[in-house]
């Protein structure tokens, strides 16, 4: 995480979505207390991956939490063909596990599509 203010994203390059190993990384740097935050709350934090991506994690019930990686504000798309195919986020709903330790995946956007991973996250955070 940095302070300083980030450049701008050029034209018609796509953000550097990560992989779960990622995600469960930031999951786990949240729940031991989300160092590195630019800001947070008793159940979220949000994070700057890059000049090119935000990260929000959010604890949805105890043991599950949200990860979800985007564009920030002012990200432009610049090709009318692309528009529709533009994934606007991408997101995993992780379960953290003590014993054995570790954290699985309960759902993925990739996976699932964004309107179910989005029911999804609503259906956990309304426990």
């Amino acid at each position: 995480m940095s302070k300083e203010t980030r450049q701008p994203i050029p034209y018609s390059e796509p953000p550097d979505y990560f992989t779960f190993g990622n995600a469960a990384g930031y999951a786990e740097g949240f729940r031991t207390g989300a160092e590195g935050s630019f800001a947070k709350g008793d159940r979220w934090a949000k994070y700057w991956r890059s000049s090119k991506l935000d990260v929000l994690v959010t604890e949805l019930q105890e043991g599950i939490f949200s990860i979800v990686t985007y564009p920030p504000a002012g990200f432009v798309i610049d090709d009318t063909n692309y528009i529709e195919q533009a994934e606007r986020f991408r997101g995993w709903i992780l379960e953290y596990r003590a014993e054995p330790y570790g954290w699985r995946i309960l759902a993925a956007s990739q996976e699932v599509g964004i309107d179910e991973f989005q029911r999804l996250r609503r259906q956990y955070k309304e426990g």
